[in-house]
């Protein structure tokens, strides 16, 4: 695998620190680590539609819970997966294949694999290395495996 891909690992999520060390740990065996950052605004869907007032402009929820280091990838995105841009700036980085982890597996994790699939970028999720705050980690690995073939 070319990279790990971190999906939101950010201090609006209440991520049990059991699994942010393993991610932190897992992550040492790449050389290239990419890191989603969600930035919700306040005139997006996430606010109107769905009342999510998480990641807001100026607030620390916005921070990642892990440091990024020199040479990673920081994507900031307002939606639930990347956009054509950022699907380019991998594929420069020389990314055909990864392992996707982060939160939550049943909304951006889930958004970011299909993205990447759809872009021909192959990908592996770890359950490990996932979580969910709705309580649909089953069900969202379960469309992970049918859909994906992986986690």
């Amino acid at each position: 695998m070319d990279a790990i891909i971190i999906v939101d690992l950010q201090k609006a999520f209440p991520v049990p620190q059991d699994v942010i060390r393993k991610i932190e740990q897992r992550s040492r065996d790449f050389a290239l680590r990419v890191f989603t950052k969600f930035l919700n605004e306040p005139d997006s869907l996430f606010c109107r539609k769905l009342q999510r007032t998480t990641c807001l402009p100026g607030t620390a929820e916005r921070e990642l819970l892990i440091e990024p280091r020199p040479g990673d990838l920081v994507l900031d995105k307002t939606g639930y997966g990347l956009t054509a841009e950022q699907i380019e700036q991998l594929r420069d980085a020389g990314i055909e294949k990864a392992l996707v982890c982060g939160v939550d597996t049943d909304a951006c994790v889930l958004g970011v694999v299909f993205t990447l699939f759809d872009a021909g970028i192959d990908c592996e999720v770890d359950p490990g290395l996932c979580w969910s705050s709705t309580g649909l980690q089953h069900e969202a690995l379960t469309i992970v495996r049918e859909q994906f073939g992986t986690g």
